[in-house]
């Protein structure tokens, strides 16, 4: 699956952007001649090899570039983001030093990409952009559920999982968030935002919609009461929105 970098992956710093965008065409090249290696094709050896250096030689130079960055603005995890880099460095060498299988080659190519991508580049760096921009929270994922859904594909596919419903301030709105980004959510108690109100994703726990209709039913029409009431008054210059924190409270109750 290819990944194609956007806004999205931006942690607020043109030249480093540009390095992330360069590698993304780097490795999603170097995945796609993976896929279609063919054994003993010394023209898919040479190209793979090749682009192996390459990949090797930028990602040095961009880990630099990015580390002097986060010195530049006291970026607290340092020390545990040079160490990622180091780890990712140390496995490229050891795919070079290991290229005469260009099959095993190919395939642990592929994997360490996608790993670069969907951990590094796409987590990882992503703290960056936060703490640039406002105070870092460590359990907070900063992606949408549709981004995170694309993200967590790479590696596995997630169509055929179960599903897991999950709650938002937005009304009448159900989020089917799938088995493995739930547990992610459970287990590292993990968070998940809206990408349209900008709340946190709850997950409305299993319980009986007969015998709890009503109660449902009440708190989305005082949901939707409260809504347009919030709604005239910010029309009107003035009010504070309520209505997030006492839905949240209504459905953390059942």
């Amino acid at each position: 699956m290819e990944v194609k970098w956007s806004r999205d992956f931006s942690i607020k710093n043109m030249q480093l952007d540009k390095q992330h965008e360069l590698i993304f065409e780097i490795t999603n090249l170097a995945n796609d001649l993976a896929l279609n290696i063919q054994d003993n094709n010394t023209q898919h050896k040479n190209d793979l090899k090749q682009i192996l250096v390459k990949l090797f030689q930028y990602i040095k130079i961009h880990f630099k570039d990015e580390e002097k960055f986060m010195e530049s603005i006291d970026f607290p995890l340092i020390e545990e983001h040079k160490k990622s880099h180091q780890i990712l460095v140390e496995k490229t060498k050891e795919l070079l030093e290991h290229s005469d299988n260009i099959v095993k080659m190919s395939q642990e190519l592929s994997i360490l990409t996608k790993d670069w991508i969907l951990d590094h580049f796409a987590n990882e760096d992503l703290w960056i952009a936060n703490f640039t921009k406002k105070a870092l929270h460590l359990q907070e994922i900063h992606y949408t559920l549709e981004q995170y859904i694309k993200l967590k594909s790479i590696k596995q596919d997630l169509r055929a999982e179960k599903t897991y419903d999950y709650i938002c301030n937005c009304s009448l709105r159900i989020h089917a968030v799938p088995q493995t980004i739930h547990q992610e959510l459970v287990s590292k108690e993990n968070t998940l935002k809206c990408e349209k109100c900008g709340q946190i994703l709850v997950h409305l726990d299993y319980f009986d919609l007969n015998q709890n209709f009503e109660k449902f039913n009440a708190i989305f029409e005082d949901a939707l009461q409260n809504h347009h009431f919030t709604t005239q008054k910010n029309d009107m210059g003035g009010g504070i929105d309520e209505f997030s924190s006492k839905n949240l409270r209504n459905f953390q109750s059942f």
